[in-house]
């Protein structure tokens, strides 16, 4: 029985052929019942693979599934309640495991989900919510799966089973709000698995898995013809949803996609299909890195999209891993970079974010959408994952055990002393960041400084800092582009800013610099930088990054820099370090910092993919970091053609990159 209460009351029953099968006795059954049998054709025929996902029989993919429960030790014997293969074809929305402990008492239960749209979903039920006055066993679970086109994913489900015997009764409700919306029964009185009752029941139904399908579309029109609201299947599955068999588009892009895996060499991929099977790719011998895809909707949205679809896919929760940076820098061992072929798309689909890519062009307007767009989401939010100096730049450790404060700090020492400052110094910092350098210029040097930003949010938080320290007379706050300052200053640093410029831009940057560097002065920049080898390509394409977390940013090579330095500006190279290293580890603090302040930024209003966004950022550049794909340089400049002042003819009092101590990434 069905039964639909609201928004419009609708019920219908249909008979239905339920066994209750010990899967100890499945064998003996096969050898003594001559209509019935396991996995091979019968009448009557149960197979493994209808059931459960993965591979194996059903009671071990069974404990599988519960390997996890405390109480899957005590199992003693499971009783399927299912609907077997009748000549072939099956009928089987709905089947449950009783996991009896040895005296025969429920454990806990399983109910398999199986909807119209070729997909199953495991809920396993061990929180006994209530045992009624007759021993109906009640369950709740949150609703995890589309069944029906009239139900979205909302509500709670409440099951309620009959003790295994003689007679069995099943009832599953959806409530939502506290109301009770829908009421699908099972019930009926259970006869022997005798030659003789299953012969009687084939005569009786047998064509029961033609009819019901039938039956269920025709209730559906029904329902339609009622006026109920549709709801459109969502991409996104659960994790104990499978895909019983994967078909027609989805298997040929499938089958693309995993030929691309196939050329795996180092390292070794373990994959989980929807459909539960498992994949292996790579060296097996080496150590393995697992990703679990839920939905088949994965591989077409890297078909279609490239390396970009691979990041939609896991933001839009298509896919998982325990690992998430160990994957992907096992995806940059095996040349799945921006400048490499194997998951970059040609489609439309590619093509549009291409376009909208070279929207966002970083013209006086546009790069202040871009730098909004990301700096902007709210102060509160970046200190989630911050460090109190709100730094969110490469910090740079001597040893594992440096707190990221004292690692950010040394960095912000590092890069003033390599700027040379005196009290009588004038210093322009490009991107004011949340003001700790400008602020520690002053602490330590007695200079004025000039901070300029593009960010709202920013400009309105290093205000406030610079007001609690009274340094309002020394440092001077602007919202304003580098293209539009006037005036001349003594020293010009910029942390991690030049990302934003834009290649079109480099030459009109540098300039800018040699126009407001007063004589003799000296610039200072940290940079994140690509080798000039895969630069070309990076640049006249677009990524993951570029899409969703800085619109307009593109990272240079040293090479693009340095020449368009040449051609537009008498300035010359005076020093360049290298700390790549470094970035990996900074990332990893703040991945973890932003994974153990979740609860914070969903109270700030940030849902799910949102969040799902960030990790996938702070993992995909700490992989790029770990694995050289991307580096960080400190820059030194001056002016060619001017004469060395005393204090440059001293020793830098920096740190140089060859003090540090490597960092460990575990």
């Amino acid at each position: 029985m069905h039964a639909r209460r609201d928004p419009r009351r609708h019920v219908f029953r249909y008979p239905m052929s339920f066994f209750l099968l010990d899967l100890g006795e499945l064998e003996s059954l096969d050898r003594e019942l001559a209509g019935f049998s396991h996995n091979r054709r019968n009448r009557l025929a149960l197979f493994d693979r209808d059931h459960l996902r993965g591979e194996g029989s059903i009671r071990e993919k069974l404990q599988n599934l519960l390997a996890d429960r405390p109480w899957a030790g005590r199992i003693r014997q499971v009783l399927l309640l299912t609907n077997p293969r009748y000549r072939g074809r099956v009928f089987n929305p709905v089947s449950f495991y009783y996991c009896l402990d040895g005296s025969g008492g429920v454990l806990g239960m399983v109910a398999e989900v199986n909807n119209t749209f070729n997909q199953r979903h495991l809920y396993v039920l061990d929180r006994l919510l209530e045992t009624e006055a007759d021993g109906t066993l009640v369950y709740e679970h949150p609703k995890r799966f589309h069944v029906s086109p009239f139900n979205n994913m909302e509500g709670v489900y409440r099951f309620r089973f009959s003790p295994p015997g003689e007679e069995i009764r099943v009832e599953i409700q959806l409530k939502r709000e506290g109301k009770r919306v829908l009421t699908a029964r099972l019930s009926g009185r259970g006869e022997p698995l005798t030659a003789e009752n299953l012969e009687a029941m084939l005569r009786v139904h047998p064509r029961t898995p033609l009819y019901n399908g039938p039956r269920i579309l025709r209730e559906a029109a029904r329902l339609r013809m009622k006026g109920l609201t549709v709801f459109v299947k969502p991409e996104h599955m659960d994790r104990d949803t499978t895909v019983r068999k994967i078909r027609g588009i989805d298997r040929f892009a499938m089958n693309r996609v995993l030929g691309v895996l196939d050329g795996f060499q180092k390292g070794q991929l373990e994959t989980v299909l929807p459909d539960g099977a498992v994949r292996r790719f790579g060296d097996p011998k080496a150590p393995v890195r697992r990703m679990q895809i839920h939905s088949p909707a994965f591989f077409r949205r890297v078909l279609r999209y490239g390396d970009i679809g691979f990041g939609e896919a896991y933001t839009d929760g298509l896919w998982d891993t325990d690992d998430l940076t160990g994957l992907l820098e096992l995806f940059l061992e095996n040349g799945f970079k921006a400048s490499d072929q194997p998951l970059r798309a040609r489609s439309p689909g590619a093509l549009v974010n291409w376009f909208q890519h070279r929207s966002n062009r970083n013209s006086l307007r546009g790069s202040a959408r871009n730098i909004e767009a990301h700096y902007d989401l709210s102060n509160d939010f970046f200190r989630c994952f911050l460090d109190p100096t709100m730094t969110y730049s490469c910090a740079l450790f001597e040893g594992p055990d440096d707190s990221l404060e004292e690692a950010q700090r040394r960095k912000i020492h590092t890069i003033l002393d390599r700027a040379r400052i005196g009290p009588e110094d004038h210093l322009l910092e490009i991107g004011s960041g949340w003001g700790t350098l400008a602020i520690e210029a002053v602490r330590r040097f007695g200079c004025r400084v000039t901070t300029i930003t593009l960010s709202r949010q920013q400009h309105r938080l290093v205000t406030e800092r610079i007001r609690r320290e009274g340094l309002e007379d020394w440092i001077d706050v602007r919202i304003e582009d580098y293209r539009t300052m006037e005036g001349q200053f003594d020293r010009i640093v910029s942390v991690e800013m030049f990302e934003a410029v834009g290649h079109a831009h480099y030459g009109t940057f540098f300039a800018s610099l040699d126009r407001l560097l007063a004589p003799g002065g000296r610039v200072v920049m940290q940079v994140i930088t690509i080798a000039d080898g895969n630069y070309e390509a990076y640049r006249k394409g677009v990524d993951w990054i570029q899409k969703y977390i800085f619109p307009g940013g593109l990272v240079p090579s040293v090479t693009a820099m340095l020449e368009a330095m040449t051609r537009s500006s008498g300035l010359t190279l005076e020093q360049l370090d290298s700390y790549g290293q470094h970035y990996g580890e900074t990332l990893r603090r703040w991945r973890e910092a932003f994974r153990e302040q979740s609860p914070q930024v969903e109270l700030l209003g940030f849902d799910e993919r949102f969040r799902r966004i960030w990790e996938y950022y702070l993992c995909y550049c700490e992989a790029g970091f770990n694995r050289r794909a991307l580096n960080l340089v400190q820059l030194v400049l001056a002016r060619a053609l001017e004469p060395l002042s005393v204090e440059e003819e001293r020793p830098d009092s920096g740190l140089d990159s060859g003090d540090l101590s490597p960092v460990r990434n575990d």
